[in-house]
């Protein structure tokens, strides 16, 4: 399939915005019916221990004075995107980003924390309110002419089915199928287009159920009711990992992008120690056991870099 990544990518992660009404102050603020759903599930939720990462002298000595004496590393997140960046039942922000953090912490000898925000406002406020922000962010052009970005992890568009495929789905065949996805994301516009050229060749256009939540398309799926989900990969990943059986990857990726942190441009020295702790996590293994916990080993990437070419 052709990428459309630049157009693809601004509206992807963006899509949760229309569940933000305003600021948040409190953590729990930012949490959505699905997040609430997922960790409902408690043994849907991994725990990983992080106690095996230690400070590496020769990589925490490259950050800036100023955060090194502060001994914290603060992130903004919009806390919305199981299995990403979400509210856990404590009332803390929890996903694989959020131990990705820590992760990062520990490397460079620094306590982290994370402040729930408005998506569209964590870029704007990096460098001033965040010394970082982490929030399932794609690279980007647009993105990347304001702010530096580490590359940490890929995503893209993919699909799950109920279990034994019993009503022989493709991905690429989808004229006429019952398809389910988040309402509001970039998946129901992509699929608004495909129906079109469906009818454009005088086939049946997507039966689209578009659901208030992925977890709600999912269990849907699941259940029979819808034939197909299509969501953002580490979403359909985390779908499938705690579906118990009930759901199965179908598919290849499509439009896969990466993920990036952002770090003011101001702050060169910041990107580079984090860009550092990261490949060390990479290097270590330590990303690997993180993403496999949260089912999203597939996202894994060989090199970190800043401002990597989108």
């Amino acid at each position: 399939m052709t990428s459309t990544r630049p157009r693809r990518r601004t509206l992807l992660r963006a899509a949760p915005l229309a569940l933000a009404t305003g600021a948040l102050t409190p953590v729990l603020a930012s949490c959505t019916r699905a997040s609430e759903r997922l960790d409902a599930e408690s043994n849907a939720v991994p725990e990983v221990d992080l106690s095996g990462i230690e400070e590496v002298p020769e990589i925490s000595a490259l950050v800036p004075a100023d955060i090194r004496a502060r001994g914290e590393l603060v992130n903004g997140a919009a806390l919305n995107y199981a299995p990403g960046e979400f509210v856990g039942s404590s009332g803390r922000a929890i996903g694989y980003d959020i131990d990705i953090l820590a992760g990062i912490g520990a490397v460079l000898g620094l306590a982290t924390r994370t402040e729930a925000a408005v998506f569209a406002q964590i870029i704007p406020a990096v460098g001033s309110t965040y010394d970082v922000g982490m929030s399932s962010f794609t690279v980007n052009e647009e993105r990347l002419a304001a702010v530096d970005m580490v590359s940490y992890f890929q995503a893209g568009i993919s699909y799950a089915v109920k279990a034994g495929n019993p009503y022989d789905i493709h991905p690429d065949d989808l004229c006429g199928k019952r398809v389910a996805l988040q309402v509001g994301t970039y998946q129901e516009e992509l699929s608004i287009e495909r129906s079109q050229e469906c009818r454009d060749q005088g086939l049946g256009g997507y039966d689209m159920l578009a659901y208030a939540s992925n977890s709600d398309a999912a269990t849907n799926v699941a259940g029979g009711k819808g034939d197909i989900l299509m969501a953002d990969s580490p979403v359909t990943a985390y779908a499938v990992a705690r579906s118990r059986g009930t759901l199965e990857p179908i598919g290849e990726i499509e439009e896969s992008a990466l993920n990036g942190i952002v770090v003011s441009k101001d702050q060169p020295e910041l990107a580079e120690a984090i860009r550092v702790a990261v490949q060390h996590l990479i290097d270590d293994g330590h990303m690997e056991r993180i993403l496999a916990a949260w089912g999203n080993e597939a996202g894994m990437i060989p090199t970190a870099e800043v401002n990597p070419q989108p």
